[in-house]
């Protein structure tokens, strides 16, 4: 199984060092910014630091009008091509919806704010940019040459409407994604080891927020999100109590064998494959997550997916593993999907602590 031979025994010390953690970042300073209510939701702007770059930009939402601790949900926004906006892709802010981000939904989420879902149920929700994303993008100013030179090709000088200008950005920032992704190595880490960190400090703040059950805390992710998603249930064990990847599970051999050019270096961490295949990474921690298939998803081979699904099954003997479930869906987060992702969530993180046995 996977890209080497012989069955690993992974374990959360050795992924973490394959990915380039180098140790859980501490909980920030946080700055609130504006909030807002609409349509049930309230919500908060939050501002942290994790480096020297730009802030990390941030919305804490939950039902409005409703107090006392509340069940947390991590959403871990995914690529979707399109790297000018992050989380704005799952969720509202103070100003509604993004600019372009509707076309986007109708695409990939049946047109659906998957953040408003998960708040109806019931849950407090933090979704963050991640590194490369919305307000940590990496600057047009900042790009290198070769990535403004594909920006300029996909949309010449000359048009410079709000949106020519986000798709020129878009072209430029995937042919950077390679040059990311190599700097990252050079200096210790992978892009999956830098977005772990930001995650796992969105998680710290997250559990910190007064108004939510540090407890009873969720992650949730689709797509690079999903992925996302693995790499922190199996470095941060006994912080969450379940999570949902959606369309992002297969095995390395899968990726290696034809799908390699629709797999982001957020998903692909050298290194890793010597340590663990990718459903071995929701072994490690004993955390319950359910795994979203797609069965007509471009990105992965059926024959991979049924394999990863196997091995998650079969480390239901030893672990609170994994249940699972398979929708006719491309590469998409449908809405079937997600009304059963925060129903699994709501019956797995919500109930109180002293009813779960954690």
């Amino acid at each position: 199984m996977g890209t080497h031979a012989a069955r690993r025994c992974p374990r959360s010390e050795n992924i973490a060092a394959a990915l380039g953690l180098l140790g859980h970042p501490a909980c920030p300073e946080v700055t609130v910014g504006r909030t807002w209510k609409r349509d049930g939701v309230e919500g908060r702007e939050l501002f942290w630091s994790v480096d020297d770059g730009p802030h990390t930009e941030a919305w804490l939402l939950r039902p409005a009008g409703e107090d006392g601790d509340l069940p947390g949900v991590l959403l871990l926004h995914g690529h979707d091509g399109v790297k000018f906006h992050g989380k704005e892709k799952v969720a509202d802010g103070p100003d509604g919806i993004a600019d372009g981000i509707a076309d986007l939904r109708r695409r990939g989420y049946d047109g659906l704010c998957v953040a408003d879902g998960l708040v109806r149920a019931g849950f407090a929700v933090l979704v963050h940019d991640v590194f490369g994303w919305g307000s940590r993008r990496v600057a047009w100013e900042d790009l290198p040459s070769r990535a403004v030179a594909a920006g300029f090709d996909a949309v010449p000088r000359g048009r410079e409407s709000d949106s020519d200008r986000r798709c020129r950005y878009e072209a430029a920032a995937r042919e950077h994604e390679h040059g990311l992704a190599k700097i990252a190595v050079l200096t210790g880490t992978s892009l999956a080891g830098r977005a772990l960190v930001e995650d796992l400090v969105a998680l710290s703040v997250l559990r910190d927020r007064s108004g939510v059950d540090a407890a009873r805390v969720g992650v949730s992710g689709f797509s690079v999100g999903g992925a996302r998603g693995c790499h922190l249930l199996a470095c941060a064990p006994g912080l969450v109590r379940g999570g949902v990847i959606t369309a992002s599970m297969s095995t390395f051999a899968d990726i290696a064998k034809g799908h390699a050019d629709d797999t982001s270096w957020w998903m692909v961490t050298p290194g890793l494959p010597a340590v663990c295949d990718w459903p071995d990474l929701l072994t490690v921690a004993p955390t319950r997550v359910l795994v979203q298939f797609a069965q007509f998803d471009a990105h992965f081979g059926e024959a991979g997916m049924r394999e990863a699904e196997s091995v998650l099954r079969s480390a239901r003997t030893s672990v609170p593993c994994s249940d699972s479930a398979w929708y006719p869906e491309p590469h998409r987060f449908s809405a079937a999907m997600q009304a059963d992702a925060a129903s699994w969530l709501s019956a797995v993180v919500a109930p109180h602590a002293l009813d779960s046995g954690l």
